[in-house]
């Protein structure tokens, strides 16, 4: 994508990456808790224009994301990446 808007018209605003999100040995796990400022009806950041600044857990979408695993495998930005693992939930983990 060259600019912004065109890289974040992508984002079907979904919600699930604003999640806390485990790396347990090198494997992401997704939690049930949300970022204290994801909107849970709206599923949108309340505080989006200074996420970084607000949330300095927040990071920034980049190549470094899609090859940690960080994103749902369903989301746009990573459809079409061959090999993604996706994160799962941590209570998947804890179950196997």
């Amino acid at each position: 994508m060259k600019d912004k808007t065109s890289w974040e018209a992508v984002c079907q605003r979904c919600g699930r990456c604003c999640y806390e999100k485990i790396d347990h040995d090198g494997e992401i796990f997704y939690t049930d808790e949300p970022c204290e400022f994801l909107d849970l009806k709206t599923r949108l950041c309340t505080v989006y224009g200074h996420r970084h600044e607000a949330r300095p857990g927040c990071v920034p979408l980049s190549a470094e994301i899609f090859e940690r695993g960080i994103l749902p495998a369903d989301c746009p930005y990573v459809a079409d990446l061959q090999r993604y693992r996706a994160p799962r939930l941590w209570s998947e983990k804890e179950s196997s």
